[in-house]
């Protein structure tokens, strides 16, 4: 059996939860209001921080490298008991354990992406620290932004490696990425707001320049879908660094800045990526990619723009809609994944079945 599959529930879980605590905090009237507060670490911590782990813990051979992803998955259930500071001691190991295992990377394959995801695993060390030390969201966000940006933007290099880059092309984006790591030093008061929003700029116009995306654009299928969500992305980080130069002109120009970043952005690589990483991590060699996960990726956009469309015209009740859709949306994808695997596995078994022995 493969033992990541013990991993999934916990990441499903981090997932529901989140998306939960989400529709409290915009305003919708639920039940579990206690863990309502850590909306942000069960997001980028318990869900898409054990979902990265539990990606990279499959290439190893030895199974108990699971263990980081499921230590780390466990502070879903400690946020859900409202034992914050036992979650945030799970995120903290699980993300120094993440940073040893990229550092092992470097010194196995000395590939750059290495390099640039051992850097986004220190920011997210970085940031999980802070957030225990200080119990304040705004001071580890930025860290959890860079965090996010290095590893897709070193998944990005790792699975377009075969693309021919220049010198000053790799040059040009370590600049970049460096320059969001320098600006985390500097405080949004001191204009920090503005030299992070110009360093994302600048990593999102290299994407725009330099990934295959734009190849795949003509490639009919999975490709095309993948590439389609890729450059759109690369726009809503765009759009992210937009809001973080406006500051505090909206009333909820940060809410608009921060899910301009975590569903434009991330998702679209989350919903782009799935088709091509899931099967890796379970270990099946089948076919993910329908066109009806178009629906799920325009309905995210589609909620996304209603979203900030309230937090533009300060409509509580817009936002409300808008948010509550961002999370049906997630749902419905996953979901329409997970009938797919179970589809394409009925396939296989009846395959196996029908062989000649």
């Amino acid at each position: 059996m493969n033992k990541a599959l013990f991993v999934l529930p916990l990441i499903l879980l981090s997932l529901l939860t989140a998306i939960w605590t989400g529709w409290l905090r915009i305003g919708w009237v639920l039940p579990l209001s206690q863990s309502a507060a850590q909306h942000g670490a069960l997001m980028v911590g318990s869900f898409l921080s054990t979902l990265i782990f539990l990606e990279r813990a499959v290439t190893f051979r030895q199974k108990w490298v699971l263990l980081l992803p499921f230590v780390n998955g466990l502070s879903v259930l400690f946020f859900a008991l409202g034992h914050s500071s036992a979650s945030l001691l799970c995120l903290i190991a699980g993300s120094a354990g993440f940073w040893v295992m990229c550092g092992y990377f470097i010194y196995k394959y000395k590939e750059l992406y290495y390099y640039v995801f051992f850097a986004g695993a220190f920011c997210l060390l970085a940031g999980n620290v802070i957030l225990y030390k200080t119990n304040f969201y705004p001071n580890a966000v930025n860290w959890w932004i860079t965090f996010l940006l290095m590893t897709i933007v070193a998944e990005r290099l790792e699975l377009s490696r075969f693309l021919p880059l220049s010198k000053g092309q790799r040059v040009a984006l370590m600049v970049s990425l460096a320059a969001c790591l320098a600006t985390l030093f500097v405080p949004f008061h001191l204009y920090g707001n503005i030299l992070f929003a110009g360093a994302l700029v600048a990593v999102a116009v290299w994407l725009l320049r330099n990934d295959m995306a734009w190849r795949s654009l003509k490639v009919a299928g999975q490709h095309r879908y993948s590439a389609s969500l890729l450059i759109t992305g690369y726009v809503w980080l765009l759009v992210t660094a937009g809001w973080l130069v406006l500051g505090n002109r909206f009333a909820f120009s940060y809410d608009a800045a921060l899910h301009s970043f975590f569903i434009g952005f991330v998702f679209s690589m989350i919903f782009s990526h799935a088709p091509i990483i899931l099967p890796a991590v379970l270990k099946l060699p089948i076919k993910l990619y329908r066109p009806s996960l178009y629906g799920w990726f325009y309905l995210l956009q589609a909620s996304l723009v209603i979203r900030i469309a309230g937090d533009v015209l300060t409509n509580v009740d817009v936002r409300r809609v808008g948010g509550l859709l961002n999370g049906v949306a997630m749902l419905l994808f996953f979901i329409n994944v997970g009938v797919i695997v179970r589809q394409e596995l009925g396939k296989r078994a009846k395959r196996a079945v029908l062989k000649p022995h």
